[in-house]
């Protein structure tokens, strides 16, 4: 199988040094780190299959989330997002934080451990979460680069340096390589990763699991809802083929309302 791997920017053609370096300049950023994720090794990690018991999902439980996600797909949908519905959104996310079983607040107090929250909407929610008061706290830039074959993931230097315990914070997990990026950067074999966000495809949830495996860390992968497939350019949208979005842009519906915390809601 074709294993995912760093690589060294001038080894890549010239055609993807350009792409790469206008990522970097459309985010202001310089990607220290390249890592290639293969079609085979895509294909591989995103098989179909059961989810493992390392696989937490809240909505299994706890219905009132897919309340929330049904909220977030309206308004993902929207041809014109006014405030209130931006607003709408967040609450429905943080919600769901608040529905999930373990909480990202308590084991990010635990000793020792660090926190990622990528760019944005990882950062956003992390601060409403409040788990961005601490020494160990990093919000890396990380962006998915498409390839002819497979993608590359640009991440930035914000990043621990092989930690032993960590949380990651982020809105959504579609195909997973940035997540799955920063785990094989950030982290030394054995070491405890939770990860909390409020959706994923079951395709990215099984390539979560399947690389932790591959880079022997122990993995707890704490999702609000599992639901829609990964169309061809790595989005999650409905299985039923009509192109509809399930959560859409998190960063971009979240930014422009996250300025302000939104009230307080009870824990549903």
């Amino acid at each position: 199988m074709n294993r995912t791997h760093l690589i060294d920017r001038s080894e890549l053609p010239a055609d993807v040094q350009q792409l790469v370096a206008g990522f970097e300049k459309d985010y202001n950023s310089y990607f220290g780190s390249l890592v290639h994720f293969g079609g085979p090794a895509l294909a591989e990690l995103h098989r179909p299959g059961p989810l493992p018991a390392n696989v937490r999902v809240a909505s299994a439980e706890r219905p009132a989330v897919l309340e929330r996600m049904a909220a977030i797909a309206e308004i993902a949908n929207l041809t014109d997002q006014q405030e209130a519905d931006r607003a709408r959104y967040l609450r429905a996310l943080l919600d769901i934080y608040a529905l999930l079983p373990v909480q990202a607040a308590e084991r990010a107090a635990e000793p020792g451990t660090a926190v990622i929250a990528p760019e944005r909407e990882g950062r956003i929610l992390a601060e409403h979460l409040g788990v961005t008061d601490r020494h160990g706290y990093w919000t890396p830039q990380a962006k998915r680069i498409p390839m002819a074959d497979g993608l590359i993931v640009g991440v930035d230097e914000w990043l621990p340096s092989r930690a032993e315990r960590v949380v990651i914070i982020d809105g959504v997990v579609a195909s997973g390589v940035t997540l799955m990026a920063m785990m094989q950067l950030a982290l030394q074999p054995g070491a405890t990763v939770d990860v909390f966000t409020c959706h994923s495809t079951q395709q990215g949830a099984l390539a979560l699991a399947r690389h932790a495996e591959q880079l022997g860390l122990r993995l707890t992968l704490h999702i609000g809802h599992v639901s829609g497939v990964l169309n061809r350019k790595f989005y999650a949208v409905s299985p039923d083929g009509d192109g509809t979005l399930v959560l859409g842009d998190v960063g971009d519906t979240i930014a422009p309302v996250a300025a302000t915390r939104p009230a307080p809601g009870a824990r549903p």
